[in-house]
Order: structure tokens, then sequence, then C-alpha cells
């Protein structure tokens, strides 16, 4: 189940990275977003909302990976400072595209989406250990 974890957070972070540096920043133009997604990511005012996105869900298998594991809070702060720095490295390569630019707000999302979704991790798994969800044996 770790392997399956690990694998789900590095195609995350490398969709982040993907996302962060295609030339445009219209997501029309990514080919592989169903139309409503790139829609929704292109209208102004979700602009920087949008990077919370993929955070949540990064956050969420990093937080319920090491809830399984039992993990001390420091992996935990680790993990939330680690993904914040996937967020201001995607924001630094768009130095690099003309048509892109760093946003301060998108690494704040980036790091929120990460916090929310390891919360939700942290209540799916007090949750799934209070009604023996998953493994019966715990």
């Amino acid at each position: 189940m770790r392997f399956s974890f690990l694998l789900l957070i590095v195609l995350g972070i490398s969709l982040v990275f993907y996302l962060s540096w295609v030339p445009s920043p219209y997501m029309r133009v990514v080919w592989f977003l169903p139309g409503w997604v790139a829609r929704w990511a292109d209208v102004g005012k979700n602009a920087d909302l949008r990077t919370a996105v993929p955070f949540v869900f990064l956050g969420f298998c990093s937080g319920f990976m090491l809830f399984r594991s039992q993990a001390a809070w420091f992996w935990w702060l680790f993990a939330c400072f680690g993904l914040t720095l996937v967020a201001v490295i995607a924001e630094v390569g768009q130095l690099a595209l003309p048509h892109r630019h760093f946003s301060w707000t998108d690494i704040q999302w980036g790091a929120a989406g990460s916090v929310l979704g390891m919360m939700g991790a942290l209540i799916v798994g007090f949750v799934s250990r209070q009604f023996r969800i998953g493994n019966p044996s715990e």
C-alpha cells in the first residue's frame, strides 16, 4: 500500500510541475484536462485557487500514508514543508516562461491545499480506525 501512495505522490508532483510549466497559463490548452475542469480553471477568480486542487490530493495521500505508518508529528510537518517546497519550485520555474508569472499567492494556496488534504487524511484515518474500516486485524 505504501508503494501505491508513493507512486500517486510522485505522479501528483509531476502533474503539478507539468501544469505549472506549460507555456500558456490557460488550462484549455492542456489536452488531457476535461473541458469543464479547464473552463473552471481558466476563470479569473479561480486563477490562484486552482493551485490548491492538486495539493489537496497530494496532502491527502501524504497524510494518509503517514497516518497508516503512525509517523511522528515531525514527519507530518516535514511533509507539509516538502509539499510547500514543491509549490515554490513550480513558481520559480515560471520565471523562465514568458507568459507565466511568479505568484506568492499560488504558493500560499499550495500550502493551504496541502494542509487541508493532510487534515482530511487525519480525519479519514481516525474514523476508519474507530469503525475498523479496512484492516480488520487492527
